[in-house]
């Protein structure tokens, strides 16, 4: 599958044109472009030669080239500049990070804002997972009205999740011994042993035996949220509109296809995945494994809390995207996010 320097630099010149500009690239526009060195004949045959051994394709007899699947892929596997983000860039996107609530939903949900700004194609992130080593690390509760109290749960990935409990009346004193009699019994308890722990504390401690019916309540709702975060995985999607700026997608079918694809949780969590310890994975056309699929590309990346992997991000779109602003931008978000994440765990 290797390629001598001309029909290298003859590819690369292509994909880089059709990306930029969804049209056949011909011998005579790569001649005016790019800096070939050759003859507008001489490109034409290795256009030719390249077709032939399947790096492209052409759409109609007359016209020009456009890159194939395995095109695309020699060129994102050897040819692909990785271009860093630049400081005031990368410094730009840490700082709105940091800014965000360290609400667990919150920081997902803006980095893939910030990854579709970035890449102009779909974002998607994946919540992570809760793997039976997680732990629960805090239960507090907060009187915020008359009538109302606020419950939250803070777990060892940094995630929380908040409960707003109508008619728990409480006073600061009666949350404060609550929620410390709730964490005397589930704090650090790994996931895979909170709900089986949860059930059997029927009945609080002998100081709160006046208050059975809450701890009761209180519990139920803690049984809930642990059931909801082990059977419910979030997905973040950002950008769905991004697409309509891509030809390819004047197609409706074509648009639909991929709108559909972004609204099923298991879809997403299906392209997202990737190999063990690769850290960034691009998926192209029929590698999807999908033939609704075909026209479609994936990139992403595993990002971490502390050394174990937690979720994904990633952007989908058009096989002919620009897979280098997509490859630095997904590998940076996943890094950033990874660091700020555990920064949250461990002071959790």
């Amino acid at each position: 599958m290797d390629l001598d320097l001309r029909k290298q630099r003859i590819l690369s010149a292509v994909v880089q044109d059709y990306v930029l500009t969804a049209e056949p690239v011909g011998s005579q526009i790569l001649v005016e472009r790019y800096a070939l060195g050759v003859k507008s004949a001489t490109v034409r045959n290795e256009l030719a030669e390249l077709s032939e051994r399947g790096f492209l394709r052409q759409p109609h007899t007359s016209a020009g080239r456009v890159p194939s699947d395995r095109g695309y892929r020699f060129y994102v596997n050897r040819l692909m500049p990785l271009t860093p983000l630049g400081r005031p860039e990368a410094q730009r996107i840490q700082q709105t990070l940091l800014s965000v609530e360290s609400e667990f939903d919150a920081i997902l949900r803006k980095t893939c804002q910030l990854l579709n700004q970035l890449t102009k194609l779909p974002a998607v992130v994946t919540s992570p997972e809760a793997p039976d080593d997680t732990r629960l690390r805090q239960v507090f509760l907060s009187p915020t009205a008359a009538d109302k109290t606020l419950l939250m749960l803070l777990f060892s990935t940094g995630r929380t999740e908040h409960r707003l409990l109508p008619d728990v009346a409480l006073s600061a004193t009666e949350a404060l011994a609550l929620a410390s009699a709730l964490n005397a019994r589930l704090r650090d308890k790994p996931l895979s042993e909170l709900r089986r722990i949860a059930q059997e504390s029927e009945l609080p401690p002998v100081e709160l035996a006046g208050r059975v019916r809450l701890w009761q309540r209180l519990v139920r709702e803690l049984v809930q949220v642990m059931q909801s975060i082990t059977e419910n995985t979030p997905v973040f999607v950002e950008g769905t509109r991004s697409v309509l700026a891509q030809p390819e997608f004047r197609d409706v079918e074509r648009l639909s296809q991929l709108f559909v694809i972004l609204q099923e949780r298991a879809a997403m969590l299906e392209l997202l995945h990737h190999e063990a310890e690769a850290e960034l994975a691009v998926r192209i056309g029929e590698e999807l494994g999908r033939p609704e699929l075909a026209c479609f590309a994936v990139v992403s990346s595993p990002y971490f809390v502390g050394t174990r992997e937690r979720g994904s991000i990633g952007v989908i779109g058009p096989t002919r995207m620009d897979y280098s602003v997509a490859a630095v931008s997904v590998r940076f978000l996943a890094s950033t996010l990874s660091e700020l994440l555990t920064q949250l765990a461990v002071s959790a």
